[in-house]
């Protein structure tokens, strides 16, 4: 799920980017062929929080270990898609109202 999320925290119609989509005119400007380390903050919901720390805890590792795990592990498509980028494309039907 996203939700729109204002720059004062506030959310509802206009207020912002939708959370969780990427960003237009904020291309990612990290190099890879750096050799650096990536930093990065992310925002994530309670939930989502909820089962990272859960998961990162059971398997012994840190948020970030287990974001890198996840990475190393997520199967991708000839183009680098990730295989599961499919479901985030379908249209779900509205209800119909009577």
């Amino acid at each position: 799920m996203t939700t729109k999320i204002g720059k004062d925290g506030g959310n509802g119609p206009g207020s912002g980017p939708l959370r969780g989509r990427a960003q237009t005119g904020r291309p990612v400007t990290y190099d890879p062929a750096s050799g650096q380390n990536w930093r990065t903050g992310v925002v994530v919901t309670p939930d989502m929080a909820a089962k990272a720390i859960a998961a990162a805890k059971a398997t012994g590792l840190s948020f970030a270990g287990l974001v890198n795990e996840l990475i190393k592990q997520m199967p991708v498509d000839k183009n680098g898609r990730p295989v599961w980028a499919n479901e985030l494309d379908e249209q779900k039907a509205l209800p119909l109202t009577g």
